[in-house]
């Protein structure tokens, strides 16, 4: 069965989901790194099974280098791929683990820059989900990572 034919699953109900997940106290929002990063929700497509989210490079996250330390822009990457994940897979399971995850840094992201994580659900079993991601420099676009990874719906 193909993603798009999951019954109590549509493109109202996918944005819905991520709004919510948004929210300050949500499960995304509710302790730990993943407020402070302070991730945003830009977009999705329920059909072709995308999400995109945004973040802020803030000094926090700057490594000695001054540039975003690679485990900020994992942590980046884990959260929207395991969102986008999670959306496919909540009415099953109440929760998504990492099974693996592969990053290749390509480009440098700076104090100032906003960054764009595009995921794409590659694939979806009944209890892991591979999604891969882009991570592009809001200015000029540029490609700074590329990730995939799989998850696991797990019923605790």
């Amino acid at each position: 069965m193909h993603w798009t034919e999951i019954p109590g699953l549509s493109q109202a109900d996918m944005e819905e989901f991520f709004h919510n997940a948004m929210k300050p106290g949500s499960y995304l929002k509710h302790h730990g790194v993943i407020p402070r990063m302070d991730p945003r929700f830009v977009a999705c497509d329920f059909a072709k099974g995308t999400a995109e989210f945004a973040y802020d490079v803030q000094e926090w996250e700057l490594n000695p280098e001054d540039i975003i330390h690679g485990g900020m822009t994992s942590t980046a990457l884990d959260t929207s791929m395991g969102s986008l994940a999670h959306y496919y897979t909540h009415l099953s399971a109440p929760t998504v683990v990492t099974v693996t995850m592969n990053v290749s840094f390509l480009k440098p992201i700076a104090l100032g820059d906003t960054f764009h994580v595009k995921c794409q659900l590659d694939s979806l079993g009944r209890t892991l989900a591979t999604v891969k991601a882009e991570v592009r420099l809001e200015k000029g676009d540029v490609l700074a990572c590329i990730a995939t990874a799989t998850f696991m719906a797990v019923n605790e």
